[in-house]
């Protein structure tokens, strides 16, 4: 009896007939040989056709959709006479459970003669997008056509040197059901990928999954070309040629290759090709035969499109390691797995391990941190690799090394970046810092593309364009292979190739793409680092860079840590007093700034202030940034006249240094605006910000985002003037190149939505405003997170539409939610706490609260009389509102704002 026998049992309505029709196409399609009685059944009786077929099959599947058991409990059921007939006949029984089934509630439907289903263990099979690897699973697990299902096992008709079978083997449905499809089409197939990827294995697996098909099957070891000769001359004796007594190796090879011909079906594998002149010679022509490659160079050229195996799913490394797994830590399978970059090969290191010392996935995971060299070189006893990560590689490097030396330093540069999306203009930009041999190879197109085409050969990196990827453990076992001394130096230098390449330039937009490509090398780089307690003048450089990039683009909080630790490495190396820490000093505290931590970042400005002013004197471009950002953070807090001092003497400075066109100059032009604007001084400030858009257009371009900020700002005074037409077009077009350079989750376009929203609320247009500030506080609080001034400021102008909108309860919340923000955040007397009072005191006086409203506009009086120049509201205005909510007061109209 063949073993690739099915009789298929289902319940004979739509669903049932559906789910058969499925199974029985997917089986046949993979050489099985299904009964399925709606489509095979001869002309007679169909009872006796039914009980003729089961025991004439290997294998008997009961499909279980909904439903399926209902009429079990009827003996003349023909569900359940087919289960029972099986049963007599011993035949392999697997119920598959379509995915809906529901095993637990369809119990209580099934009699007490047909129990024993849910005794055995039960296959699923979707018919959704897991369809074809829940088939593969069901063969592998439940059907295999290598192995009967009972009795005794026929002898196997094929004959064939195969390794032994991975029992772990696990995953690769997919790949094993496109692997098998592609050698009935076209009778060739190459597996080519990474070291480590699988590709030995699967080709195995594939082997034994298929050996009744193949009458000959033949492994070849194809790495080494006397290996090759050797191993396809041995076949002469699995063949039975009778060669023993020919001395001349080649005759015996000629033999072997025409007996492969003449023989109608076959299958041989060339498992580790590394070019495609190694195998040409054993390669049988013609042949209807199939041949399957394994190799890691994408260059072969045998096949026209070559499979490659992923790196494993997070199912698949499941299913590997169920065993190990840590149900106190479910999370640690994932992050294992990110660790290992999916590979397989470190998988099934782990497993043996695992299984050597009994130990859980999460501790692995632990142990694998701290010892990633040592676990990626071990070979634990039970292991189904016969080679480590490491070695796999090692190997690789050796070969590419004798072939082209200047490979190495190569290598040594990238094993220090981040493993993906390397540009190769990255080698080229910091040429002067690269080894001489290297250097000439990097600065010419055609060497270059010699050495990437080595690399991909030998599996070692792949390309997408201009970018070259590494697997992480390939840098893992680079950087190991080091002595101490050798990494640092490796570390220095690549440090030193970065920054002469990172191009970052506030003012150039166009060099704010490269930049962002290189952040995750900088990131990868500074980790290592961290990790080896490096540190050099060119780390500090580069990170300090690398922060202004992340300020421009809105990401305070990674800013703030990298200026933190270059303002440490400037200190150690150039001194406390340094014009380099003064400046990285002032960084800092402006990404506190931008943060909203003012009181933190007020006397680390000063320092840097008193510092500059020390080192350069008082007229001095760089003391004239730290007068501006001083000046800009006294602002923030509503210290109106001593900002506009300090931004004053930073204009003068800026404008007999650089001149009056100047885009610093436009800068100062633009903040003292800004302080003239919040002191209600509208002309004025519109007399600045016209000038310095004017400057920005000139000489940075109509679409750079400084100018940008100038439209903006510009739309605010036209918006605060009435001229309402006027500043929506610039309001426009600032939120258009903000979002073309920025994109939607920056500060600076939630900026322009929230500007948009308030022209539309001075128009009385609240149900268009609102979803635009609704988006800018969304856009505030992913940035910011939680306690921010510019939040505060979104809730505040949310809470005052809701309240035109009748809303008053919802908002009081916003207000009281805005409030307590600025309380933590800024002075207790600051100008927006002055507002939040008086708003609130609006609203609690509409709702009737009128207590609240006393208390908020009590404190708003208190601040308005020691500060005057705020300009609103006014005091007469907060006095009006407290006359109304006095005792006594009578009755209270209704308020507007």
């Amino acid at each position: 009896m063949s073993n690739k026998t099915v009789f298929l049992s289902y319940r004979r309505d739509t669903i049932g007939k559906a789910f058969a029709r499925a199974i029985r196409q997917a089986l046949t399609h993979r050489g099985y040989d299904c009964f399925l009685d709606v489509d095979a059944m001869e002309s007679g009786p169909w009872p006796e056709q039914i009980q003729r077929q089961i025991p004439a099959r290997a294998h008997f599947l009961l499909l279980l959709t909904p439903g399926a058991l209902e009429r079990c409990n009827d003996e003349k059921d023909w569900v359940r006479r087919e289960y029972l007939l099986a049963a007599r006949k011993k035949r392999n029984i697997v119920p598959v459970g379509e995915e809906s089934f529901q095993p637990d509630s369809e119990r209580q439907n099934c009699p007490a003669a047909m129990d024993g289903v849910f005794d055995l263990q039960m296959a699923t099979v979707s018919l959704g997008n897991t369809f074809e690897n829940d088939i593969e699973e069901l063969i592998r697990r439940y059907i295999p056509p290598h192995k009967a299902p009972a009795g005794p096992q026929p002898s196997p008709r094929a004959i064939h040197n195969l390794p032994p079978r991975n029992p772990y083997f696990s995953g690769r449905g997919q790949l094993l059901v496109d692997l098998g499809k592609k050698l009935t089409e076209e009778g060739m197939a190459e597996l080519q990928g990474l070291g480590g990827m699988g590709k030995t294995h699967t080709a195995l697996e594939y082997a034994h999954r298929h050996i009744e098909e193949y009458p000959f099957l033949g492994w070849l070891r194809a790495e080494d070309p006397e290996a090759l000769a050797e191993g396809f001359a041995a076949l002469s004796r699995l063949l039975g040629l009778g060669t023993e007594n020919i001395p001349d190796r080649n005759l015996v090879i000629g033999r072997v290759r025409r007996e492969i011909e003449a023989r109608d079906r076959g299958l041989l594998i060339f498992d580790n090709v590394e070019s495609e002149a190694d195998i040409r010679p054993y390669l049988p022509s013609p042949w209807r035969g199939h041949i399957l490659i394994t190799s890691r160079s994408p260059a072969l050229g045998l096949v026209r499109d070559s499979l490659s195996p992923e790196e494993f799913t997070l199912e698949e490394a499941e299913e590997l390691l169920k065993k190990h797994l840590d149900p106190e830590h479910p999370e640690a399978l994932a992050e294992l797995l990110a660790e290992l970059g999916g590979l397989p090969l470190a998988l099934e290191q782990a497993r043996a391990y695992l299984r050597e010392t009994g130990s859980r996935v999460g501790q692995y995971l632990a142990l694998f941190r701290g010892h990633r060299p040592r676990l990626l070189a071990h070979r634990a006893p039970g292991s189904q690799a016969e080679v480590t990560v490491a070695t796999t590689w090692e190997l690789a490097f050796q070969r590419v090394v004798e072939e082209m030396p200047e490979a190495e330093a190569f290598l040594n540069l990238c094993a220090f970046l981040a493993p993906e999306d390397i540009p190769r203009r990255f080698f080229r930009a910091g040429v002067e810092h690269v080894p001489e041999q290297l250097a000439a190879r990097v600065t010419d197109d055609w060497a270059f593309d010699r050495l990437i085409g080595l690399l991909r050969r030998h599996a070692l990196l792949e390309t997408q364009g201009e970018a070259l990827s590494f697997h992480r453990l390939v840098q893992t076992v680079l950087v190991e292979r080091l002595a101490a001394a050798e990494k640092d130096e490796w570390l220095a230098r690549t440090i030193r190739v970065l920054d002469a390449g990172f191009p970052f330039e506030r003012d150039n937009i166009q060099t704010w793409l490269s930049s962002a490509q290189l952040v995750p090398h900088v990131n990868a780089i500074w980790e290592h680092c961290k990790r080896r307690t490096f540190t050099n003048a060119a780390l500090g450089h580069l990170l300090y860079k690398t922060g202004l990039y992340l300020s421009t683009r809105g990401e305070y909080l990674r800013c703030q840590t990298l200026f933190e630790a270059t303002l440490e490495i400037s200190r150690a190396v150039f001194g406390e007093k340094h014009p380099e820490t003064a400046k990285r000093l002032d960084s800092l505290a402006v990404s506190l700034y931008s943060l909203g931590q003012y009181t933190e970042a007020q006397p680390l400005l000063k320092q840097a202030l008193e510092m500059r002013r020390s080192a350069f004197g008082n007229a001095h471009p760089d003391t004239a940034i730290s007068l501006n950002n001083l000046g800009l953070l006294l602002y923030a807090q509503g210290q109106y006249a001593k900002a506009k001092h300090l931004i004053e003497q930073s204009l003068e400075i800026r404008r007999t240094v650089f001149g009056e066109d100047h885009p610093r100059t436009a800068t100062s032009l633009n903040n003292l605006a800004r302080l003239l604007y919040a002191q209600g001084q509208y002309t004025k400030a519109k007399h600045l910000h016209e000038s310095a858009l004017r400057i920005k257009r000139a000489t940075l371009g109509e679409t750079h985002p400084l100018t940008a900020n100038s439209l903006s700002n510009l739309a605010k005074v036209l918006s605060a003037q009435g001229q309402y037409a006027e500043a929506w077009s610039l309001h426009q077009k600032a939120l258009s190149i903000r979002r073309t350079e920025f994109g939607e989750m920056h500060p600076n376009t939630a900026t322009s939505l929230n500007n948009l929203a308030l022209l539309l609320y001075a128009q009385g247009k609240y149900d268009k405003a609102r979803p635009l500030l609704e988006k800018s506080l969304r856009i505030r609080q992913f940035v910011f997170r939680d306690m921010h001034p510019r939040i505060a400021t979104s809730l505040n102008h949310l809470g005052l539409l809701l309240f035109k909108q009748g809303k008053e309860r919802e908002a009081v919340s916003h207000l009281e939610q805005a409030l307590a923000i600025q309380e933590a955040v800024l002075p207790v007397e600051h100008p927006d706490i002055l507002e939040s009072l008086y708003n609130l005191g609006l609203t609690c006086l509409e709702t009737g609260e009128f207590d609240k409203a006393r208390g908020y506009l009590t404190r708003a009086r208190q601040i308005k009389e020691r500060h005057p120049e705020y300009p609103r509201p006014s005091l007469e205005e907060i006095e009006g509102l407290l006359a109304k909510v006095s005792p006594g007061s009578g009755t209270n109209e209704n308020v507007d704002i």
